[in-house]
């Protein structure tokens, strides 16, 4: 596809005008039919980020009055979860962290339940799948299993309420568990249903609601960490790696810390697959994360392949320079807000020029393959961390992986200035 049909596909996508429109035409045809709001949830026992859901997905249902729909989900293909095992792990400790700061009263999420259990519990659940209180009846169920207490009698349904639950997830356009969909948009986790919350809080109109589920967000908290190191991993065609650049420097300089910019190459140039409806629901997601940033987003000039490659070598040179900031938010702007073709040397000496790079630095960056060796290290480095995804960030002991994880970023960082010597 040419970049500029791209682009505007790609505007397409992640116009929240078109969304915004969308939605405004779903509730007046669902209000014309004499219906009620529905949520669709997709659970699946065994994964820590669902047994966060039932509670806040009860919440908003009932202060909206919305009707829950309960599916169940299976492990997520492997063409959407790369490299399972360090998934796994840093779910376990991100949902624990997450419950804890969302204040939610899970089970303890440090000991992952046998196959055996898990079986068990889709076994229980799928019989109670059609109770009006399915999704109270599940969360009971998730904390037996993952308490070790006695979970409820199954039947045989397990298998096929699974296989209906995912395709129509799939059909939907979604390719995980811990996912609630409502009128034609998708909410990912529970730091996410923020947007759905105010999303329904515009809908009823009432200018007295006020949110109750907390958004998750570094603050502007200040410390001294003595100019100690924060090594950030960031790639150039990463649309969560541009929400989180500015705020990483910004809090860099809060608490007194030098970035390393350890780039790394994109997932798909490293042979690990983004399909569609992922990518799809990334951009969604980024343009509403982006919105509540205050970032600009959505003019896309894709740099798969070529402007990745020689937006890394010329990031390589920056970096050398001391400008390697500078040509990071210049590449990333350009790239996911501004449509500039970093494949083009015009785009590029744009990108380079702002971040105070001339011609000759760019014509000497693209002569040089040195940054192939330093990315490839960069990436053994990552996954020597159990990560796998970017943005991701080490400072300390603390290694965390999200553009919304930053506030983890922050609370280690206070934690080391107060303990620096």
């Amino acid at each position: 596809m040419r970049n500029g049909l791209k682009r505007l596909v790609y505007r397409r996508i992640t116009s929240l005008k078109r969304r915004d429109a969308a939605r405004r035409s779903a509730q007046r045809k669902r209000e014309a039919r004499g219906e009620g709001r529905q949520f669709l949830y997709f659970h699946r026992f065994g994964d820590p980020a669902s047994v966060l859901m039932p509670g806040l997905v009860r919440a908003l249902a009932e202060r909206f009055d919305a009707d829950v729909v309960c599916h169940l989900v299976g492990l997520p293909e492997a063409a959407v979860a790369p490299e399972p095992d360090q998934l796994d792990a840093f779910a376990l400790a991100d949902s624990a962290r997450l419950a804890q700061r969302l204040g939610l009263d899970v089970p303890d999420l440090t000991n992952p339940p046998s196959a055996d259990r898990i079986a068990a519990a889709e076994a229980a659940a799928a019989e109670r799948l059609g109770a009006p209180d399915a999704l109270e009846r599940i969360a009971a169920i998730d904390t037996a299993l993952w308490n070790g207490g006695d979970l409820p009698p199954g039947g045989g349904r397990a298998a096929a309420a699974r296989q209906a639950g995912e395709a129509l997830r799939d059909r939907l356009g979604h390719f995980q568990s811990a996912t609630l969909w409502y009128e034609g948009e998708w909410y990912w986790a529970a730091d996410r249903l923020h947007h759905l919350e105010a999303r329904l809080i515009c809908e009823a109109g009432d200018a007295g609601l006020t949110p109750q589920i907390p958004v998750l967000h570094e603050s502007g908290r200040t410390g001294d960490c003595g100019g100690a190191r924060l090594t950030f991993y960031p790639s150039l065609r990463s649309p969560y790696t541009y929400l989180a650049a500015e705020r990483v420097f910004a809090l860099a300089r809060r608490w007194n810390v030098e970035v390393d910019i350890h780039f790394v190459l994109p997932m798909v140039m490293r042979s690990l697959p983004v399909p569609r409806r992922k990518g799809v629901y990334f951009l969604k997601d980024c343009a509403r994360e982006a919105q509540r940033l205050g970032l600009p987003f959505g003019d896309i000039s894709d740099p798969l392949g070529r402007p990745t490659e020689r937006g890394l070598a010329v990031l390589h040179r920056a970096i050398g320079q001391g400008k390697g900031e500078a040509f990071l938010l210049s590449f990333l702007r350009g790239a996911w807000s501004e449509g500039i073709d970093g494949g083009s040397d015009r785009g590029l000496r744009i990108m380079a020029e702002r971040a105070g790079l001339d011609r000759a630095d760019v014509d000497a960056a693209l002569a040089d393959e040195s940054w192939r060796a330093v990315a490839e290290r960069h990436r053994t480095e990552l996954a020597g961390l159990g990560l796998w995804g970017v943005p991701s960030y080490r400072a300390g002991d603390c290694a965390v992986w999200g553009q919304d994880r930053l506030w983890v970023v922050e609370d280690a960082l206070q934690h080391m200035a107060e303990h620096s010597t």
